[in-house]
Formats: structure tokens, C-alpha cells, sequence
């Protein structure tokens, strides 16, 4: 006698490895979802760093003297959070080379620590534009800054001369859990540094 068809036991295995089957394939589809949406929000969060790290150095390397005598031409104000982190601010004038700080003005940059992360706010001078966030880095919490004399020696985490600039700058991006990345090293053209 021939059989012809399955059993309701085979067919039940059928039906039971298809499933195992399928929720392999979800599992492996959810797992390279949630892998390409870290992978963008790495890429977003790098490309952020990337471009407020060239912002800030344009900035500095197009730095500008005093406008007027007695003026600071950069000032910085060391500053440290309840937690021990760094949160310095620096304030100076540039005429940026890239926008938004555009060559056409002068503008005021202050960089600084705020609660979307370490921002630039840059203020134009002599002219009637509004001031601009020109970046942020945002999951920053502090910035350390330090600075170096125009005859070089050591890096100094007060700026004691407001009319002149230093050699370099350098900035410490920091997170909760201690210094974030590569330091950032400015040297400024105005303080013989090259």
C-alpha cells in the first residue's frame, strides 16, 4: 500500500521549524536595524564633532586684535562644575574664514559650556545682524582650555594677558566619564604660533 500526503506529525514539525525559522530571520532583520540606527547616530554624532571642532579652529586662526585700545583681545575664564569637570569659557574676536563667520564682519565668539552641549555664539560687531549659534557639540559636558605663552613654555590654564595672544590653545572636550577624543591644538597666527 502506498502513502500519499503527511502525517499530522510531520506536518506539525514542518509548521514548528518554518516558525523557528521565521523568528530567526526577524531577529536578524531587528538586530541590523538596530545596528545601521547606531551606526547613523555615530555618523551624526562624529560628523557634529567634526564640524565644531573646524569651526572653532578657523575661528581661532582668523582671530582678530582689539578693536579699540584697552580692550581684552581674548579672555578666558577657567571654570569647574560640582562634579570636578572642566567647563571653561573663552571669549574673543575673529573674522572667520568659513561660515557662518563669514569675512564681511567681525564677530564676537563666545565658547562655552551650556546644557545642549559645548556651544559657539558668535555676536557680529559694527553691524545689524542678530547673533548666531554657530555650533554646538552636543553630549559634551565640560571644556578645558589652556593656553601657551607667545615665547612657548608651559600650557597655563589662565590666559594673564587679555591684550595679547597666546602661541596655541588647547581645548579638552569632556563627558561624564572624563576627557572625550583628540585634543583640539590651535596655533594663533597673531601669537607667533605656526
Amino acid at each position: 500500500m502506498t502513502r500519499s500526503g503527511f502525517t499530522l506529525l510531520e506536518l506539525l514539525v514542518a509548521i514548528l521549524l518554518a516558525g523557528v525559522v521565521a523568528l530567526l530571520v526577524y531577529g536578524a532583520a531587528e538586530a541590523g536595524s538596530d545596528t545601521a540606527a547606531h551606526l547613523a547616530a555615530s555618523r551624526r554624532q562624529w560628523q557634529s564633532q567634526r564640524a565644531m571642532r573646524t569651526l572653532i579652529e578657523d575661528a581661532l586662526r582668523n582671530a582678530r586684535p582689539a578693536l579699540r585700545a584697552g580692550d581684552a583681545a581674548l579672555v578666558l575664564q577657567p571654570q569647574t562644575s560640582s562634579a570636578g569637570i572642566p567647563r571653561d569659557r573663552l571669549i574673543f574676536v575673529t573674522r572667520g574664514g568659513f561660515p557662518p563667520l563669514t569675512a564681511d564682519a567681525d564677530w564676537r565668539v563666545i565658547i562655552e559650556v551650556t546644557d545642549a552641549g559645548v556651544s559657539a555664539v558668535a555676536i557680529p560687531l559694527g553691524v545689524r545682524v542678530p547673533e548666531r549659534l554657530a555650533g554646538v557639540l552636543p553630549g559634551v559636558t565640560g571644556v578645558e582650555i589652556r593656553t601657551q605663552a607667545p615665547g612657548g613654555g608651559p600650557w597655563l590654564r589662565q590666559w594673564p594677558l587679555p591684550g595679547a595672544f597666546p602661541r596655541a590653545i588647547v581645548l579638552n572636550f569632556w563627558t561624564d566619564s572624563g576627557p572625550m577624543g583628540a585634543p583640539l591644538r590651535v596655533a594663533l597666527p597673531l601669537g607667533g604660533g605656526r
